[in-house]
């Protein structure tokens, strides 16, 4: 190898070096944004209304329908455009939605069974409060986890 070869693999690696720590960097912002205190608690809001809304009489069960709605769409269109990092939503990111929905749901289902045979009042309120607190914990736990491990990558690039 010349050194004219071993320069411009030094160059290389440091490029790509480089790409995996700005990698790194925009993943952690990703995160940290996507998962940020305020757009966790309008998802748990949104979360919180519609499960609660089954404890309504008929007619107004279905009226929370629209206000639900105009939160999330009001949430999307805020997301969208403030964020400072935009990814495309992979199959792995979309199965792992999936799931924590059908999860949720089906927590929902069983607890809120759970409190109406316990005879809890309102047991569709109660349980939707005590998942949607319990997710806000969860979820801002996990962030902290998600930033780190972005940010010692991130190490690990630039220690290369």
């Amino acid at each position: 190898m010349t050194s004219h070869d071993a320069q411009v693999a030094q160059v290389a690696q440091v490029a790509l070096d480089d790409v995996r720590r700005r990698r790194g960097q925009s993943h952690a912002e990703y995160v940290r944004y996507g998962l940020s205190r305020p757009y966790l608690a309008a998802a748990a809001l949104l979360v919180f209304a519609a499960f609660a809304s089954f404890d309504l009489p008929n007619p107004w069960g279905g009226a929370v329908l629209l206000p639900g709605l105009v939160l999330f769409a009001g949430t999307s269109a805020a997301y969208a455009r403030r964020a400072s990092v935009r990814m495309p939503l992979t199959s792995k990111q979309a199965l792992l939605a999936l799931a924590f929905g059908l999860a949720l749901v089906a927590a929902f289902r069983l607890l809120s069974g759970a409190a109406e045979a316990g005879g809890v009042p309102a047991p569709h309120a109660v349980v939707s409060a005590v998942l949607c607190l319990a997710g806000a914990v969860v979820t801002d736990r996990w962030r902290a986890v998600a930033v780190a491990r972005a940010q010692d990558k991130k190490a690990e690039a630039t220690a290369h």
